[in-house]
């Protein structure tokens, strides 16, 4: 019996080959799942030119730098109170207790 068991085994592992993987994780599933393209081809999105990369980079620079002078602004606005020992606050720290600060204000306007 065991004969038969080894003789069935090697005959389905014979008759095995790698494009049935049933988990998905043979070569042509890990290229592209689009119906048109060939293995061996891949899908690419074009590269910037130089001079376009450099041009996005400073403008990204220049908007984080906007947005920090923003928010330092913004903290010079918050009492005293809310900053926790000399610690710088965070982005969300400052926006957070900003929402609280004004809703604290908006209070006692609505009560007057």
């Amino acid at each position: 019996m065991d004969c038969d068991l080894e003789a069935v085994t090697a005959d389905m592992l014979s008759e095995w080959k790698p494009e049935d993987n049933a988990f998905g994780d043979d070569q042509d599933s890990l290229q592209s799942s689009s119906p048109d393209a060939t293995p061996t081809q891949r899908q690419t999105k074009p590269k910037m030119s130089i001079k376009r990369r450099m041009k996005a980079s400073e403008r990204e620079k220049m908007r984080m730098r906007s947005l920090a002078e923003a928010l330092h602004q913004l903290r010079d606005y918050l009492p005293p109170d809310y900053s926790k020992r000399g610690q710088p606050m965070t982005k969300i720290q400052t926006l957070k207790y900003t929402i609280d600060y004004i809703n604290k204000l908006s209070d006692i306007l609505n009560r007057a």
